[in-house]
């Protein structure tokens, strides 16, 4: 084991024993922020119409309330198959809002 290695051990250690509580917390706070990222839209989503402008207006506040199922499922214990889905749609629907804000 390396030296650079032994912190990352001990982290995973530490969090592997509170599991639940964590993922009950990261489902909290991602469901706060889904919240707040409802109600705060970039000023870009009044310029844009269509598909841009739905991927704006709430391409983050979906990818904050799929995290939140994530941590919502982390903390039940759901298998991967549940898991992995809902984090790769978050991805997907913060990558939609990220183009929409480029193009």
């Amino acid at each position: 084991m390396t030296p650079t290695s032994r912190p990352i051990t001990a982290l995973r250690g530490w969090a592997a024993g509170r599991s639940r509580v964590l993922g009950a917390a990261g489902a909290v706070a991602a469901l706060g922020m889904s919240t707040l990222w409802t109600v705060v839209v970039p000023d870009k989503a009044d310029t844009t119409a269509g598909l841009q402008s739905l991927a704006i207006r709430w391409g983050h506040p979906v990818c904050w309330a799929l995290l939140a199922g994530v941590g919502l499922a982390v903390a039940l214990d759901a298998p991967r198959r549940v898991r992995d889905p809902l984090a790769w749609a978050a991805l997907g629907s913060y990558a939609a809002f990220l183009l929409a804000l480029a193009l």
